[in-house]
């Protein structure tokens, strides 16, 4: 019987440290009931009516079966296995043709129901989320888990989303400087320290301007950090948007900062009110739905 083993390293002569070191700490591992040999999948495609690209199979020996934090999966079998009504006419296409969804939930997969990765026969790797898509988002598999564990994969990240293309001016604020496997036409990323920051430009065609795939994003898991930042961009006239741990504190606890989130992803024209509490060290954060969103003004 086959035994799990980290997806860290069955990949660690391709990634950096960076991605190494997030991916270890979150035991990101490869599930033998998730995966399957080359010779298999080959098959498994065959039987299906699926085209079998060679950049798939070279994906699933690399890194298929992991499972990723919120049920989250990467590979081919674990689709093909967990949507046995999955045929050709139901992928979308790019391209070269039909691409082949790679990352995702797969028990949303029969309905399309969450976003999914999707690879085509080139290797590149496309975002959906239907009905919008596929877009180009990532050039390779080394390039999309880079961008994937960019900052650590830890329910106590905060991820404050800044709704701008702005990279490079908030890499300065916090002090990051590029890091070069991050680097592609859709993807860029800076590291500091305790602190990442990233900018995605992969734009669906959802009628929204920013979203979890479009903007500048500054992930940290420290509070102080992350507070100065928000003051700071707040008074610079950024809208913004944030993702990470929510409590509600002691009525005591002093209210510190407050904004509205336009773009929290919960449905069209949503809205989230984000409230920080409490005082330097012990900084809490709190969020709550609010009504729907006025129009919205432009970014500076």
């Amino acid at each position: 019987m086959r035994s799990t083993r980290l997806l860290a390293d069955s990949l660690a002569h391709l990634l950096s440290d960076n991605a190494l070191k997030h991916l270890r700490a979150a035991r990101v591992g490869r599930h033998a009931e998730l995966y399957t040999s080359p010779e298999e999948l080959r098959g498994l495609l065959t039987r299906r009516g699926f085209p079998v690209h060679e950049a798939l199979v070279a994906l699933e020996a690399r890194a298929g079966g992991a499972a990723f934090p919120q049920g989250q999966v990467l590979g081919a079998a674990c689709f093909l296995r967990g949507c046995p009504s999955l045929r050709l006419c139901d992928l979308p296409e790019v391209a070269e043709g039909a691409a082949f969804p790679i990352f995702g939930i797969s028990d949303h997969l029969a309905e399309w129901e969450s976003s999914f990765c999707l690879v085509s026969a080139s290797g590149a790797i496309s975002l959906f989320d239907a009905p919008y898509g596929p877009v180009p988002a990532f050039s390779s598999l080394e390039h999309f888990l880079e961008v994937l564990a960019f900052a650590p994969l830890s329910d106590r990240l905060h991820t404050l989303r800044v709704d701008a293309l702005r990279g490079e001016l908030l890499a300065g604020l916090v002090g990051a400087v590029p890091h070069p496997p991050t680097m592609g036409e859709h993807t860029s990323g800076w590291i500091g320290k305790g602190v990442w920051v990233k900018e995605l430009r992969i734009v669906l065609a959802d009628g929204r301007d920013w979203s979890s795939h479009h903007g500048t994003f500054i992930c940290t898991e420290d509070t102080d950090l992350l507070v100065e930042a928000i003051d700071l961009l707040l008074g610079q006239g950024f809208a913004l948007g944030y993702r990470g741990p929510s409590s509600e504190p002691p009525p005591s606890e002093p209210l510190v900062l407050s904004f509205v989130d336009e773009n929290p992803d919960l449905g069209y024209r949503a809205r989230v009110r984000v409230n920080v509490w409490g005082r330097r060290h012990a900084y809490k954060i709190s969020t709550r739905p609010e009504s729907a969103a006025p129009v919205k003004k432009s970014q500076p």
